[in-house]
């Protein structure tokens, strides 16, 4: 869900101003869904190979159809196989909990930095961050396995920027928020709403082209009575995997769970014209932040990982 363009203008945050848990979890989780869409595909492809085949196989020789035959049962054995290291993998899990514990941290990172709960006690607010973002990577023991090849011992949990925000004006931290927060993030959420919605209005009429072609295909067999290359099972197996593979992306669902959020802090960022908003920034950014938690709890909810309600992390 985070991948953003790493800006360093005075108006945006970029990855390396985050805690090195964000960019630690972002890069694994990001490893891990592009490694379990690749199987996905992989078997997806292996499942229309063996169906394609297969529709040789009436046009054979004795002989020629063994080998086919052979090669069907080859090609359905590597299926079997990427599913049974997709599986053994889990590719799908860590990229799900790396985006909660990725998403998790920016939430807190934008309630220390504005100021606002649990962070307004300024004697051990730092300690109380680093004590949450302990808690947040605990709660998924399974998930540290895959961050400990990639964090670095080196690096800081607050950055000086992160400081710098914090320390900085009332004024300049409600014009940052407004627009590194809720301008970005609405825009992002904006542009995944009609990328999503157009992807799944592909995939729909890729999958309906697929099967209305293979109804035609089949009236024509049965008229003519046979056309010896039968290739409606081929027609029917690339339909049933497109239809699998844009059930898997959830389109739809994201491109309406993306709208509302982006309708959400529209509504928010109209409220940030008000003069008295400084007064109530506290509440403000509590409300933006829950806007957007809610939005990836919604996300998680859809593959059983769930968020709690103050940072964003609970286990399952």
């Amino acid at each position: 869900m985070m991948d953003r363009e790493h800006r360093t203008s005075p108006h945006n945050m970029g990855n390396e101003h985050y805690p090195s848990l964000f960019r630690s979890a972002d890069v694994v989780s990001g490893a891990a869904q592009k490694t379990y869409l690749l199987l996905q595909r992989m078997h997806l492809g292996s499942l229309v190979l063996a169906s394609t085949i297969a529709a040789f196989t009436a046009l054979a020789t004795n002989t020629f159809s063994t080998g086919l035959h052979s090669a069907i049962a080859i090609v359905l054995v590597l299926g079997l196989l990427i599913l049974w290291i997709a599986r053994s993998r889990q590719d799908d899990k860590a990229w799900f909990d790396g985006r909660a514990i990725a998403e998790s941290v920016k939430t807190a990172t934008w309630r220390f930095m504005m100021n606002a709960q649990p962070f307004q006690t300024n004697d051990t607010v730092e300690d109380r961050l680093v004590s949450e973002l302990r808690e947040i990577r605990q709660a998924r023991p399974d998930f540290g396995k895959r961050l400990a090849g990639v964090m670095d011992s080196n690096a800081s949990e607050i950055t000086d920027f992160m400081r710098q925000i914090r320390s900085a004006s009332s004024d300049e931290r409600k014009g940052f928020y407004i627009e590194s927060r809720v301008r970005n993030q609405k825009s992002w959420y904006s542009h995944k709403a009609k990328t999503n919605a157009k992807s799944g209005a592909r995939w729909f009429w890729a999958t309906a082209g697929l099967q209305a072609i293979a109804v035609t295909t089949a009236i024509i067999q049965a008229v003519t009575g046979g056309l010896g290359f039968n290739v409606v099972p081929v027609l029917t197996t690339c339909a049933a995997a497109v239809a699998a593979w844009s059930q898997m992306k959830r389109h739809d669902e994201l491109a309406q769970a993306y709208a509302l959020a982006a309708q959400e802090l529209g509504e928010l960022e109209s409220l940030a014209n008000n003069p008295n908003i400084l007064g109530e920034f506290s509440q403000f950014v509590e409300q933006v932040e829950e806007t957007i938690s809610r939005e990836h709890t919604m996300w998680c909810a859809r593959r059983d990982v769930g968020l709690s309600r103050r940072t964003g992390d609970r286990t399952r």
